[in-house]
């Protein structure tokens, strides 16, 4: 296949190197530095073990300056900049172009609706963790499953592009019900991501804290209860045991939102815990830590400037 990865951060230059063992890939990226490294030397991975290895058989362009036509389309972008990217790069969006979003939040395959035949949109989060070290060097701090699913009754589209994964030893699970899992995944983000980026802590430290532990329940018992008036059903523990699971499995690795954080841009609180409250607002179930907790990542977004 000939794959575009729109997004060229820590996410999609993991996924851009381990696809292109198997096929061609092309990296688009706004950040011209970036670019300008991939295009140089490839993409350098380094493992959980600390051993490297490059990954030059890929190139790169400047966001919305890609004229080849590709098969695939992987959106890994940060959620807020979802329609900017798909506005600019929808010269790629041919009738049998398949689109992939494995973003955080919720609602980014309703924005690649109004560019792609929802036959060809699928869905699905990962468990993967890394870190982007700039230049082209990602550190891959974390192993996971990749979920993938349609909303639209795709399973052709998405048997394809799991078979696509599997031959370039991407572990791929394919679900009949991704909305289940597309909650699960905002559960882990609206919990570990809000807490590490306000507390500036590993993702482990959230378990081995009762106050941050406190924490994480309350933000995800209410979201458990936006998806049961949404119609997907959780227990309440679990749900919590999936948050727990995380923290062990990535305890010394560090979230995206934290990431964002630190590089003083934009998080994607909008799109995880903003997403829970305007869902919320649907049903009339009242979110008061989620709503609490967009105004302070918003709060911290505003205090950038204040700071060297």
């Amino acid at each position: 296949m000939v794959i575009a990865i729109i997004g060229a951060g820590a996410m999609g230059c993991l996924y851009g190197a381990y696809l292109s063992r198997e096929n061609d890939v092309i990296m688009l990226d706004s950040y011209e530095p970036q670019v300008n490294s991939i295009n140089q030397n490839g993409i350098t991975l380094i493992e959980a073990d600390n051993s490297e290895q490059a990954y030059k058989n890929v190139k790169a362009y400047k966001s919305g300056t890609c004229k080849e036509s590709v098969d695939l389309v992987i959106v890994f972008v940060k959620s807020t900049y979802t329609e900017e990217a798909l506005e600019e790069n929808k010269d790629l969006f041919g009738k049998n172009t398949f689109v992939m979003t494995l973003q955080n939040g919720a609602g980014n395959d309703r924005k690649i609706k109004k560019y792609v035949d929802e036959q060809n949109i699928i869905i699905g989060t990962s468990k993967h963790n890394a870190v982007n070290l700039g230049e082209g060097k990602i550190k891959h701090g974390g192993s996971g499953i990749t979920t993938i699913g349609s909303n639209y009754n795709a399973d052709t589209v998405v048997d394809l592009v799991a078979s696509c994964l599997r031959k370039s030893e991407i572990e791929v699970e394919v679900s009949d019900d991704i909305q289940r899992i597309i909650w699960s995944k905002l559960f882990v983000n609206l919990s570990i991501n809000t807490f590490t980026a306000l507390i500036q802590t590993p993702i482990g430290y959230m378990i081995q804290n009762e106050s941050a532990w406190n924490f994480a329940k309350r933000l995800v018992y209410e979201a458990v209860e936006v998806a049961e008036a949404d119609g997907t059903y959780f227990d309440r523990r679990e749900a919590l045991e999936m948050v727990r699971d995380v923290c062990t499995k990535a305890g010394a690795g560090y979230s995206s939102m934290y990431q964002d954080r630190n590089k003083k841009i934009k998080m994607e609180i909008d799109a995880i815990n903003g997403a829970i409250v305007e869902q919320a607002k649907l049903y009339g179930v009242p979110t008061p830590y989620n709503s609490l907790i967009v105004d302070l990542i918003h709060a911290v977004e505003g205090a950038y400037d204040l700071y060297d």
